[in-house]
């Protein structure tokens, strides 16, 4: 099967994965101080506008970071805010009844107590 020069012309494009693309802005900036570029660009065959479109979504994506508001306190629902308050006074009154009871068998053990 013979092939058309046109077809040999058609570059075949490169899938890179989200880690490939880090790690070629990485070499960039990296060459960047260098000024070498146009290394990188060859090394992986793609254009400059290529390189400038990985920077910027680097870049959005950064900032886009920051701009999030985390919270150090763990986000939950009303219902479960409820289900586990619940929950705490349910143990509290557990607790409560359990010292009651220590003090009632400390009682009873001191009364009862004979000394040798």
């Amino acid at each position: 099967m013979e092939t058309t020069g046109m077809e040999q012309d058609v570059r075949k494009r490169n899938h890179l994965t989200p880690e490939d693309k880090y790690q070629i802005f990485l070499e960039a900036v990296r060459a960047e101080r260098n000024g070498g570029i146009g290394e990188v660009i060859r090394k992986y065959g793609m254009h400059s506008s290529d390189l400038t479109r990985i920077r910027r979504t680097v870049e959005e994506g950064a900032i886009n970071t920051f701009k999030e508001k985390k919270s150090r306190k763990p986000k939950v629902s009303f219902e479960t805010y409820k289900e586990k308050e619940e929950e705490v006074k349910r143990l509290e009154q557990i607790i409560l009844e359990q010292a009651a009871e220590i003090t009632l068998l400390k009682k009873r053990t001191r009364s009862t107590y004979v000394r040798p």
